[in-house]
């Protein structure tokens, strides 16, 4: 998880995200699309993107 999503968590962007994992690479990101079509992992570019468990 990288440092702006850490501080949109913390503190909130007034705006709801939802989280992804890449199955690819493993990368988890944040974006305010509710589902996964027409996402692709930031990090490698990959279409494999899933929702990430919750925690």
């Amino acid at each position: 998880m990288g440092v702006l999503d850490t501080v949109s968590e913390l503190f909130g962007s007034g705006e709801r995200h939802y989280r992804f994992r890449c199955d690819d690479c493993g990368t988890e990101f944040a974006q305010r699309a509710a589902t996964v079509e027409d996402l692709s992992c930031p990090e490698c570019g990959a279409d494999t993107v899933r929702p990430a468990e919750a925690t």
